[in-house]
């Protein structure tokens, strides 16, 4: 059934509106388009008496077709579903199973608490029980669960920018251990990304025993020598700044955006945001300013903010 386009009288009294400059103007090839199911060219099928329903029936048997065509040679994959030999301390079918862990950072690490099904992380939560996260996760700790089940993650080993296999990979490492062991590792090197985990610690001691002229390279495309300089001025040393946002009543961010949880300070975006709920007459709220040249989520979360080049920040130190 074709839609019958008649709209109610407009009332004598108030503001008129169109839908479109053709609907205002009302000309004939405008009202020859809404009369027709399809625009312009769609009717060329079988002239204009083609409706929506004969065109949907026309393409669901075309799909019907196709499928029992495609159905002769297509099978779902069989699985099998084995019971354990020994049951899994622990472990119950069809139930979650937690348990404590921690995420390297560059400055430091995260408490987490990982949901696991049949051995399977599946959910990320912060650990209620730990004073740096008190339950709390960010959008990074959140979104790394999704590493585990990439289908474009690196399978493969790259020797010479060509794609190998483990078996070539062994036999290149029992190839070359005679060498690396004769001459003390001259020649090896490792480019890793800065992490404070004592498990590649380990490794790397270890590893500058058994080879003592090999180097070890940690590179970050971040990096915060700015940040260590500053604080090797103000405190003699390359501290990390901490901040105690539970004991501070005005905080001033120069050009940064701490509540992004960048650095992985969850602890401290927690801290401040309990500084924000007056429970009580008593309670205090602190105040944020915020100095930056770029709209940030610390700069939404300001009292007041001031947005000023890059260049003029070092003023209001």
């Amino acid at each position: 059934m074709k839609r019958v386009f008649e709209h109610p009288p407009e009332s004598a009294t108030g503001k008129r509106y169109w839908r479109s400059p053709g609907e205002l103007d009302d000309t004939p090839e405008f009202r020859e388009w809404l009369e027709r199911e399809f625009p312009a060219g769609a009717a060329q099928l079988e002239g204009d008496e083609v409706s929506r329903r004969s065109f949907l029936k026309l393409m669901g048997a075309s799909m019907a077709l196709a499928g029992l065509g495609g159905l002769s040679s297509c099978r779902r994959p069989e699985y099998h579903i084995l019971p354990f030999s020994k049951s899994v301390e622990w472990t119950i079918p069809g139930k979650a199973l937690y348990y404590a862990t921690a995420m390297p950072r560059r400055t430091g690490a995260l408490p987490l608490v990982v949901a696991t099904v049949d051995g399977r992380p599946i959910k990320i939560e912060g650990n209620p029980l730990h004073p740096a996260s008190g339950g709390a996760t960010d959008a990074f700790a959140q979104a790394s669960i999704l590493d585990l089940y990439d289908p474009v993650r690196s399978k493969r080993y790259i020797h010479k920018g060509k794609t190998s296999d483990r078996a070539a990979f062994e036999k290149y490492l029992a190839e070359l251990r005679p060498r690396l062991e004769a001459e003390g590792g001259a020649g090896l090197a490792f480019v890793v990304e800065e992490t404070h985990s004592p498990t590649r610690e380990r490794l790397r001691t270890e590893l500058e025993r058994r080879y003592p002229r090999m180097r070890w390279c940690s590179y970050e495309p971040l990096m915060t020598e700015a940040q260590n300089f500053a604080t090797q001025m103000s405190f003699g040393d390359n501290s990390r700044l901490v901040p105690r946002f539970d004991r501070a009543d005005v905080v001033v961010a120069l050009d940064s955006d701490f509540l992004d949880c960048g650095e992985g300070d969850v602890a401290g975006a927690r801290a401040f945001a309990a500084r924000r709920r007056v429970a009580a007459a008593k309670d205090t709220m602190n105040r944020l300013y915020v100095v930056e040249n770029r709209y940030s989520l610390t700069g939404a979360m300001a009292d007041h903010r001031l947005r000023v080049p890059a260049s003029q920040i070092p003023a209001f130190t």
